[in-house]
C-alpha cells in the first residue's frame, strides 16, 4: 500500500502561523507612528487651509473675520462676529491641544487681510508641539515645529 503525502503537517502550519504572527506585530507597531504623525500633519494642512480662507474672505467682503477658538469643543469657527452664524466650523482630535499665548482665543482679520494683534499660538499633539506665528503688516503667519 503506497501512503501518498498530500498535506502539511501540524508543525508546518504551527510555523507558518508564527511566522506570519510574528511580520503582523511589526506592521502594527511601525504604524502607530505613522498614524499619528498623519493626525498631526493633516490638521496642521487643514488649519493652514482655514486661516488663508478667512483672509481672503476678509479681503473679498471688505469686513473683519473671526477666527474663534473652543478649545474645551475641540473646535474653531470662522465667521464675521460672534453674532451671525459661522461661515465654517472645523472640529478636530481631542488629543490636539490649541493654547494661544497672545491672543484671547481668537484671531481677527481686518477688512484689508491684515491681523489686528500678531501673537503665537501653540498646537501640541502628543509628543509633538508646533509653535504657529502671526505677523502684524501682511497678515502672515508660519507654523514651526519645536
Amino acid at each position: 500500500m503506497s501512503m501518498k503525502k498530500n498535506g502539511f503537517t501540524l508543525i508546518e502550519s504551527i510555523l507558518v502561523l508564527f511566522i506570519v504572527s510574528i511580520m503582523s506585530i511589526f506592521l502594527i507597531i511601525n504604524i502607530v507612528p505613522i498614524y499619528n504623525q498623519k493626525v498631526i500633519d493633516t490638521f496642521l494642512h487643514q488649519f493652514e487651509k482655514d486661516m488663508m480662507y478667512a483672509q481672503q474672505y476678509a479681503i473679498v467682503n471688505k469686513q473683519a473675520t473671526t477666527i474663534l477658538f473652543v478649545p474645551t469643543e475641540y473646535r474653531y469657527t470662522v465667521g464675521e462676529n460672534r453674532i451671525t452664524l459661522p461661515l465654517l466650523q472645523r472640529e478636530y482630535n481631542n488629543e490636539i491641544t490649541i493654547q494661544a499665548t497672545n491672543f484671547s482665543n481668537k484671531v481677527v482679520f481686518n477688512a484689508n487681510g491684515s491681523i489686528r494683534k500678531g501673537g503665537t499660538i501653540h498646537i501640541s499633539y502628543k509628543n509633538q508641539t508646533y509653535k504657529v506665528v502671526y505677523y502684524l503688516g501682511k497678515g502672515r503667519f508660519d507654523i514651526q515645529k519645536l
